[in-house]
C-alpha cells in the first residue's frame, strides 16, 4: 500500500495535466464549428506530411526495381534498333540472323574515379556469358568502359579514367577519325587526338564511339570542351567532357559484337607486320 501511495504522488501531477488538458481540447473543439474547422485542417495537414514522407521512403526503395526495368527496356530496344539497322543493309535476311549486337544489363557492385587505374566490377560473369573486350555503356547509352576479366559470377571492367583505357572517337557527322584516351588528371575529360586541325572541330561538338572489336559505334562518349593545334600545327588536342558520369555507375547495358574476335584478329595480325 505503500508503494502505491507514492505511485500515485509521482504520476499525480502529470496525470492531473493530462486530464485538464483533455477537458480544454474537448471544451475549445466544442466551442464553435470554426474551431472544429481549424482543428480539422491541421490534424488533415499532419496526417497528408506523414503520408507524403512514408511515400517518398517507399518511393525511394522502388528506385532501384524501376532502374532494373527500364535498364532492361532499354537492352530490349537497344537490340531491336540493332537488328533494324543490319536489315536496312541485308534486307534478304531475317532481322535475328544479322543483328551483329548482344545487349545485357548489369549492376556496378565496385567502382573507383580518383586513382590512375580505375576499374568498376559488375554483378555478371562467365556464367552470364560475358566476356573479355564487351563494351559497357550507361543506361543512356553513353560510353562507360570495357570488360577485361572475367570469374564465374563478376566481371572487371577498365574505366575509361584510366590511363590504359584508348578507343576510337570522332565528331558526329566527321569522318575524320581519332584516338580517345585519359590523360590521369580530371576523370570528367578525356582527350581526342590524332585528328587533322583542320578537321574542324569546335566546342559543343559531340563525339562518338567509332567501329571496332569492343565498342559498336556511334555510341556518345561526350562533348567537345576546348581543343588546339598541336606544336607542329598539324592536328588537334581536343578535350572532351564525358558524358557518363563515371562516379556515379549504378545499372550498366553490356554489349557483345559479333564479329569482334574476327576484327581484332586481322587488327593484330596487321600490326605485327607493320
Amino acid at each position: 500500500m505503500y508503494k502505491l501511495v507514492l505511485l500515485l504522488k509521482r504520476v499525480a501531477a502529470p496525470l492531473l495535466f493530462v486530464i485538464i488538458e483533455v477537458v480544454a481540447l474537448s471544451y475549445y473543439t466544442s466551442s464553435s464549428s470554426f474551431t472544429r474547422a481549424r482543428l480539422l485542417s491541421v490534424s488533415n495537414n499532419i496526417t497528408g506530411a506523414m503520408n507524403e514522407s512514408l511515400r517518398s521512403v517507399s518511393d525511394y526503395f522502388g528506385l532501384r526495381s524501376e532502374n532494373e526495368v527500364l535498364a532492361q527496356r532499354v537492352v530490349e530496344l537497344e537490340s531491336q534498333l540493332a537488328r533494324y539497322t543490319a536489315s536496312e543493309e541485308v534486307v534478304e535476311l531475317s532481322a535475328d540472323e544479322i543483328s551483329p549486337y548482344l545487349f545485357t544489363t548489369a549492376r556496378v557492385v565496385r567502382n573507383s574515379v580518383f586513382g590512375q587505374a580505375n576499374f568498376f566490377t559488375i554483378d555478371k560473369g562467365l556464367r552470364d556469358d560475358i566476356e573479355a573486350n564487351m563494351a559497357v555503356l550507361t543506361p543512356e547509352g553513353y560510353v562507360a568502359g570495357y570488360v577485361i576479366d572475367c570469374s564465374e559470377r563478376y566481371s572487371v571492367c577498365m574505366s575509361m579514367a584510366n590511363t590504359a583505357f584508348t578507343m576510337g572517337g570522332k565528331a558526329r557527322g566527321s569522318e575524320y577519325m581519332g584516338s580517345v584516351a585519359w590523360d590521369g588528371g580530371d576523370y570528367r575529360k578525356v582527350r581526342l587526338t590524332d585528328v587533322p586541325y583542320y578537321a574542324g572541330f569546335k566546342a559543343g561538338d559531340t563525339i562518338v564511339s567509332t567501329v571496332s572489336y569492343r565498342f559498336p559505334p556511334d555510341r556518345v562518349i561526350g562533348v567537345v570542351e576546348k581543343f588546339e593545334a598541336t606544336d607542329d600545327k598539324m592536328n588537334s588536342d581536343v578535350v572532351v567532357r564525358l558524358a557518363a558520369d563515371l562516379s556515379r555507375l549504378d545499372r550498366v547495358v553490356v554489349v557483345k559484337y559479333l564479329d569482334g574476335e574476327e576484327l581484332h584478329q586481322l587488327e593484330e595480325l596487321y600490326e605485327k607486320h607493320k
